[in-house]
């Protein structure tokens, strides 16, 4: 039997991938138009937005984490991040009476009633997922659900970036001041060296986790009662853990070439300073505002900083060109995705004008 190389699908497979998803969107269709509760459908899109989210957005969690742990094992590391993940939701859950989404949803009115455009979209999520686009899933998803926000998300958003892209300017700039051979490209670590840092790197991933549920569960939950009872708490969370493992089982699937294009990453100590600093700089912008963000940029704006001082720096033989290739590919990729989001938005605003009659002012 074939192994399936879910990096690198081939034609049947992503005909087969196709056809899921053709097939789950006419469903979901089909349950809207038949006038199916609220709830049900909320749950339906819930199960879609646990793996669409957990796939766009596990590049910058655990993407890492899987490109330096592909020998391990999937179950291992489904165990730890499954395990840290009940912990913070039991804990959101009971500290905040019922509610999982860590405030980031405060403000956002609670969705009674869902348009088509909000359950279809976590299905759009999927398909730019799998064309190995970074998306925002916050301004996708949430977009349809406060349009109010857009501007303060855009905003923190972008400044999430440059925060980012300097922080990485500074810190991997020191790194390579410190141990410039470390950071050349023909560098092979210390093997006893590297059992130690791939040691380090379970704890700077489940920390890196952990500040990535706080900040975007949000995203996901949106679409369930914002109170949970204890039993919906327990269906959520199971639903959640299924989509990590099938991200985990296919090594990040078709988007993970983001990170694996990356300069070292697959070496242990490389992948745990990464997940340490973005996860730092998550755990900042939730101390300074509830607003949701797109830590997609965030992520996006670190690797940028890190592969441009890397190369300036060390690889002195490598075309800057190549460099800017990448880094430029991944903005372009993402600016994208935000095009897209906008567009969605736009055409919300007009199916749906009386949800969203705040969007004239938006661009006034």
């Amino acid at each position: 039997m074939n192994q399936i190389d879910f990096q690198h699908p081939s034609f049947k497979d992503q005909i087969r991938f196709y056809l899921f998803v053709l097939a789950a969107f006419l469903l979901m269709t089909l349950g809207y138009y038949l006038g199916i509760s609220s709830y049900v459908l909320g749950w339906f899109a819930f199960c879609i937005s646990a793996f669409s989210v957990a796939a766009n957005d596990g590049v910058q969690t655990v993407g890492t984490f899987i490109e330096s742990k592909k020998v391990v094992h999937w179950f291992p590391k489904l165990a730890a991040l499954g395990g840290l993940l009940v912990a913070i939701l039991v804990y959101a859950w009971y500290s905040g009476n019922g509610e999982v989404h860590f405030h980031r949803l405060d403000h956002f009115a609670p969705a009674t009633q869902f348009n088509f455009l909000q359950l279809i979209a976590p299905l759009i999520l999927v398909i730019i997922t799998r064309m190995r686009s970074p998306i925002s899933t916050t301004f996708l998803i949430l977009g349809l659900f406060g349009g109010q926000n857009i501007e303060k998300m855009l905003t923190k958003s972008f400044l999430g970036y440059l925060v980012a892209f300097l922080t990485a300017l500074v810190v991997w700039g020191i790194l390579v001041k410190i141990d410039p051979k470390e950071y050349y490209d023909d560098h092979m670590p210390d093997p006893r060296t590297e059992r130690k840092w791939a040691i380090l790197q379970w704890f700077s991933t489940l920390f890196l986790w952990g500040a990535w549920l706080a900040q975007d569960a949000a995203n996901i939950v949106v679409y369930l009662p914002r109170q949970l009872h204890i039993l919906e708490l327990a269906a959520a969370i199971l639903i959640l853990i299924a989509a990590l493992g099938i991200i985990l089982y296919t090594n990040g699937g078709t988007i993970q070439e983001i990170v694996t294009e990356k300069s070292d990453i697959q070496w242990s100590k490389a992948a745990t300073i990464v997940d340490i600093v973005y996860a730092s700089i998550l755990i900042f912008f939730q101390a300074i505002s509830d607003m949701p963000m797109s830590t997609t940029w965030v992520f996006l704006g670190m690797l940028a900083g890190r592969e441009i001082v890397l190369n300036f720096l060390t690889y002195r033989d490598a075309p800057y060109l190549e460099t800017f290739r990448k880094v430029g590919k991944d903005v372009l990729l993402a600016s994208m995705g935000i095009a897209i989001s906008i567009f969605i938005f736009l055409l919300a605003s007009q199916v749906y004008p009386e949800k969203t009659s705040f969007f004239p002012r938006l661009f006034k």
